[in-house]
């Protein structure tokens, strides 16, 4: 890079995370790009988490901007929070059971640098990568979460209405993403989601097509590598895109044209409608998912 190196600030939201946050803090300083900043918010952790922190924090007093304990709010809020006190031109998401690669922050550094230069600053723009999917004993699962689901990373910007690809853990964003996606409306489906969604529509995503992290999996991961949803969740989640299709137009309809506030509103207005109604306005608008189970089980159990 021939500008000056830019800080990076890594956004880490513990709760319980005692057994994993060794290895986790471990991977951070093993990190090839050094000028970075931990930004730390627990959610209300009953274990010996916050101690963790603290002693890490004796450790490498440079690195950590500050630790937050707080109430239990949920991770996505706990995000949206940190998001709204960073400071940095660069900001990582951090989950506190996954290790990640030392030259992590590096790679997605340099290529988000690279999309500026396309693209300019002042565009909203994010970088993610694959991920290595690991069980709780640190056991391979897959070389490739997005091999694993079955992603199609190239997916064109309506599909990210449906479709998320992006791995909040796996990202780095600027600072005009965190400026236009944050505060997180409340109607957003995930902290990522939203954000991979306003980046898509509104500025630009790079993709890295190797891993950066070990992505653990175990009972308590909140979203984590399911390969598929439930019949019974299906009509929750289509009101869940939809009501976030609607917030989405109210966020940003003046910087839509008229086919993309059309389609949007096609998506909006399916929180309205119940079996064939539901079904036939998924048909006539093509508001699909990646794969033909998902659709089927998008049409048979909307």
């Amino acid at each position: 890079m021939t500008s000056p190196v830019p800080v990076v600030q890594v956004l880490l939201s513990t709760w319980n995370g005692e057994r994993w946050l060794p290895d986790l803090l471990a991977s951070l300083a093993r990190q090839t790009f050094h000028n970075w900043q931990l930004l730390v918010r627990d959610d209300g952790s009953q274990d010996q988490t916050l101690k963790i922190l603290l002693e890490w924090q004796k450790k490498h007093p440079k690195q950590v901007t500050d630790i937050i304990s707080a109430n239990s709010i949920g991770s996505t809020a706990s995000f949206d929070q940190l998001v709204r006190k960073s400071s940095a031109p660069y900001l990582m998401f951090c989950d506190q059971d996954d290790v990640w690669f030392p030259e992590k922050i590096e790679l997605q550094v340099e290529a988000l640098y690279q999309l500026e230069q396309k693209y300019g600053r002042s565009a909203p723009l994010l970088v993610h990568s694959d991920l290595a999917v690991i069980d709780e004993n640190k056991q391979i699962i897959s070389p490739s979460f997005w091999g694993y689901r079955g992603f199609d990373i190239k997916q064109r910007k309506q599909a990210y209405l449906l479709t998320n690809v992006v791995t909040g853990c796996a990202t780095i964003f600027n600072r005009h993403a965190a400026q236009l996606a944050f505060p997180l409306p409340p109607e957003a489906v995930h902290h990522d989601r939203w954000l991979a969604l306003v980046c898509a529509w509104l500025g630009h995503i790079g993709a890295l097509p190797h891993p950066t992290i070990l992505y653990r999996q175990h009972a308590h991961n909140l979203v984590g590598a399911k390969r598929s949803v439930a019949a019974g969740d299906v009509h929750k989640r289509i009101d869940l895109w939809s009501q976030q299709a609607n917030a989405f137009l109210r966020c940003f309809s003046a910087r839509l044209n008229k086919a993309d506030y059309q389609q949007l509103q096609a998506l909006a207005d399916l929180q309205y409608m119940k079996g064939w109604e539901r079904r036939r306005h998924i048909v006539q608008h093509r508001l699909f998912k990646q794969g033909v189970v998902e659709n089927l089980a998008l049409l048979l159990f909307s």
